[in-house]
């Protein structure tokens, strides 16, 4: 019998998963403490929980609780990711964005399984569009998700945005994937060619609300030679990729967002050259005072959303206090918080002086 103490995390396999709300891990505690024992197994491929961890923290509340837990056989990591967004695919109460996240990262876990490229040395030396000995991973996943192959491959590319997402902004993914960020697949997909700086001010625009943003534009290639797609299911049939246009659109991103027209810089709008005025005006002038107020609801509400994500993190994850590799990281990154409050600190008594 597999003890608790046995089980171990992985954090890419947990990252796939997505987090349950606080009420539905109460609702989860509730129930297994209502029948004494836990009544889906949690399954495990080499000791690593790929299907159960928030029963394995709750269980870690109450060790008196039965449990049980059955090993699976996968050839490679590769293959777990893939189980774990088809086992996630099946659940009942994804918003459209998870279900897009995980056929993109089902797709890329396949395709890296069966080591991408399946052609053989004969097909390699001819015509490019010669057909593949296997069908394809795209094809393959499409049918079985019942969507179509571009689906599946720009789906893909919008889980590469996320994760940029997620990486320069931790807690980005979930604001993305719960639809709490309001944004279209093309913007998102487009965060993946974005430096972390930019991906920050990117988020920025599209917390706020559409009549704060400034004005729209087309979405253009972003410094890369590949083409950014709408994914939107509704209208899976081909379309023309986002390109240069100068009438506007709706598929639009924030002018952080790095732009180039067939690689000549194009003339400033009006709107530009206003919003680019206002920012040389706010940088060698002075704010007026009149507005300190709702800057300091921003502070405050920067601190305390600090301390509340924290403290979630904290609560779902004990083991981020107890484990040692999880110690030092936590460590790592509140070592950079307090450097940084101790440099607004010296600013703050420097200021005190004159």
């Amino acid at each position: 019998m597999t003890k608790l103490s046995q089980l171990k995390i992985d954090p890419e396999f947990q990252k796939q998963i997505n987090p349950p709300s606080f009420e539905e891990t109460h609702q989860l505690e509730m129930n297994i403490l209502k029948e004494e024992r836990v009544l889906n197994p949690i399954i495990t491929w080499n000791g690593y929980i790929v299907d159960g961890h928030t029963r394995y923290q709750v269980l870690r509340k109450y060790l008196f609780i039965p449990f049980e837990v059955i090993e699976k056989e996968f050839s490679s990591r590769y293959e777990v990711l893939a189980w774990i967004c088809k086992n996630q695919l099946g659940r009942r109460n994804l918003t459209p964005e998870q279900k897009k996240f995980l056929i993109g990262r089902q797709q890329e876990a396949e395709k890296n399984s069966v080591g991408g490229d399946r052609k053989s040395q004969k097909a390699k030396s001819e015509v490019q569009n010669e057909p593949l000995i296997y069908t394809s991973t795209a094809t393959r996943v499409a049918a079985e998700m019942g969507v179509s192959e571009s689906y599946v491959k720009r789906a893909a590319k919008y889980a590469r945005g996320v994760d940029a997402a997620e990486e320069a902004v931790p807690g980005a993914k979930n604001e993305i994937l719960s639809g709490k960020l309001k944004a279209t697949d093309a913007k998102i997909i487009a965060l993946a060619q974005l430096s972390k700086e930019e991906i920050h001010a990117a988020l920025d625009e599209l917390r706020k609300p559409k009549s704060e943003r400034p004005p729209k534009n087309r979405l253009q290639k972003v410094e890369t030679t590949s083409e950014v797609q709408n994914i939107s299911e509704s209208n899976e049939s081909a379309e023309p990729p986002v390109a240069e246009d100068k009438t506007g659109s709706s598929d639009d991103v924030p002018l952080n967002f790095r732009k180039s027209i067939q690689g000549h810089r194009r003339e400033l709008t009006a709107p530009e050259r206003k919003r680019l005025q206002k920012s040389i005006d706010n940088r060698f002038y002075r704010p007026k005072k009149d507005g300190g107020a709702v800057v300091m609801c921003e502070i405050q509400g920067a601190q305390e959303d600090f301390a509340r994500r924290w403290e979630r993190c904290f609560s779902d994850y004990p083991d981020l206090l107890t484990d040692a590799e999880n110690k030092e990281q936590v460590q790592k990154y509140m070592e950079r918080a307090i450097a940084y409050l101790q440099t607004v600190k010296a600013r703050l008594d420097g200021g005190a002086t004159h």
